[in-house]
């Protein structure tokens, strides 16, 4: 547990600012109360659910093990689901409230003090789904499962870096993506700050958005040579799309149309020109998803989806870029098999004329310097009004901090179009 015995008042104040810290339940930390700009959700669960040594969702614990590619044994890496209750409140007003089962998310940003958290409806907690619009710019109004996130490695920078690119794509571009909305948590009580709150990409989210059946969904994640199945299986995408590159040469016509058959060759366009222009660092083998339904006539395509994007715009990228064959300058070899299925889409002449045309759309239209940087300050106007609440509660960088940082992406974003302009006109010219 984390509770705090009575102590020599310096030890004690060491004490509530390692709580503060690591996200502690302490009843000896200061009230925060929400500025009723946002969203709220409360979750209620079990202290033992979130604090015990044994089971403990938020501690390092006695039943750690590691995860990933982080090196920390923790608690908090187990896929333990304990069921909770939540409220959604908009306006003061309460919309609903259900059962749920509560669970951390994330790969190494679970060892941020802030964690993220998936809520997931099932029948055994009383409703199967939620039904509810949560996300008031698209229609979906029923859900199996919702992500609330601590904006991942962009925690204690500007909270919205994800968010940010996909709403500056979301209208242009053709592929998935997971809605964003900001909200504030109360945790038993307890104010938690400015979580995202997401869509989670799993087979039940392709249902409700195509109403297809999410059991013959094959969703596949990673490399694109050998793909982990996040769900359904990869031994057709395996058996086709990859036998089929590796037989046929797609610099000729007949066989590139042929392939356009088994992948939405506009998805992958798009997928390939969002990921290079915004940099993903940890990109193009992590964080890498793409789905298709193995029976309907209209989703049989494999698809692809851009999500996880905390490690893009970063500042000291402006510059750096990588779009397999077709530029090499910031070629990293033990990543090519990120760009297995562009580097043979390449050869053909088609595609690439196509590509380099979309690429000019993006940076003219989608990344224009004004369009992003009004994107981005909306999006700050939303939480600006939290954001003090949020750093009292996780000691983030200062409100003027906050806002350098969320400018620092602005001047990304404007650097980054006048340099890939230049690279397009240097590929449009050979």
């Amino acid at each position: 547990m984390c509770a705090i015995r009575k102590k020599p008042i310096f030890l004690k104040i060491i004490g509530i600012l390692f709580l503060v810290v690591m996200g502690c339940k302490n009843d000896d930390l200061p009230i925060i109360q929400d500025q009723n700009v946002l969203p709220v959700v409360k979750l209620q669960i079990e202290d033992k659910y979130l604090w015990s040594e044994n089971s403990g969702l938020y501690v390092v614990g006695s039943n750690g093990i590691s995860y990933a590619d982080c090196p920390m044994v923790a608690n908090f890496n187990q896929k333990w689901e304990y069921p909770a209750k939540i409220s959604f409140y908009e306006n003061k007003e309460l919309v609903f409230a259900d059962s749920v089962g509560f669970r951390i998310k994330g790969k190494c940003s679970r060892q941020k003090p802030m964690k993220s958290i998936g809520l997931y409806w099932r029948k055994e907690y009383g409703k199967k789904n939620l039904k509810h619009q949560l996300f008031p710019d698209q229609e979906i109004k029923k859900y199996k499962r919702l992500f609330l996130r601590n904006s991942g490695n962009d925690f204690g920078i500007t909270h919205l870096r994800d968010a940010a690119i996909t709403e500056i794509i979301k209208d242009f571009a053709k592929v998935d993506y997971q809605a964003y909305r900001p909200s504030v948590l109360y945790l038993n009580g307890q104010y938690w700050g400015i979580y995202n709150m997401r869509e989670m990409i799993t087979p039940h989210h392709f249902k409700y958005h195509y109403d297809v059946d999410d059991d013959t969904v094959d969703l596949l994640e990673g490399s694109e040579v050998n793909p982990e199945a996040d769900d359904g299986s990869s031994s057709d995408y395996l058996s086709v799309v990859v036998d089929y590159l590796n037989n046929n040469d797609l610099s000729v016509d007949t066989n590139y149309n042929q392939f356009g058959n088994l992948i939405e060759i506009d998805s992958y366009i798009d997928y390939i020109i969002i990921n290079t222009y915004v940099h993903k660092t940890d990109w193009p083998l992590e964080n890498v998803k793409w789905w298709r339904d193995k029976t309907s006539s209209n989703h049989r395509k494999w698809r692809w989806v851009v999500h996880d994007s905390d490690w893009g715009f970063r500042k000291g990228n402006e510059q750096k870029l990588w779009i397999g064959n077709l530029y090499k300058k910031d070629e990293e070899i033990d990543k090519i098999d990120g760009f297995f299925i562009f580097n043979h889409l390449i050869k053909n002449k088609k595609f690439r004329n196509q590509f380099l045309e979309r690429y000019k759309f993006y940076v003219e239209k989608v990344f224009e310097e004004q369009r992003v940087a009004s994107i981005i300050l909306q999006l700050k106007d939303k939480i600006a009004p939290e954001y003090n609440n949020h750093q009292k509660k996780w000691n983030t960088i200062s409100y003027s901090k906050w806002e350098d940082a969320i400018q620092e992406l602005i001047v990304f974003n404007n650097q980054r179009n006048a340099f890939i302009k230049s690279v397009l006109i240097t590929l449009e010219n050979e």
